[in-house]
């Protein structure tokens, strides 16, 4: 299952508090795209989602919630989400292998 350190459930917190969205439901939805890469990697991405939808997978961590649509769930199985925020706000989002 997909973990999030402290600093990414932090950004993901604060993204959702900052949106318009509803606080106690609101999360990072992350969805697969096509297939797996050369690599065996799949294509992600990531948006706020009001909540998760129909069988996504939820990840909590404090107050930040990550809805994995199964593809995404499956991706990203023993998988560690990182974030970074950069000087302008923005978020980086870092997937590493669990330690």
């Amino acid at each position: 299952m997909l973990t999030l350190t402290d600093r990414a459930a932090a950004a993901i917190h604060t993204m959702t508090e900052r949106s318009e969205l509803p606080a106690e439901s609101a999360g990072l939805r992350i969805v697969a795209h096509g297939t797996p890469g050369a690599e065996g990697q799949s294509q992600l991405s990531a948006a706020l989602s009001p909540g998760p939808q129909g069988d996504d997978q939820v990840v909590e961590s404090g107050e930040a919630r990550v809805f994995l649509e199964p593809e995404a769930a499956r991706a990203l199985d023993n998988q560690s989400l990182d974030a970074s925020v950069e000087a302008d706000g923005s978020v980086q989002l870092l997937v590493a292998p669990q330690a």
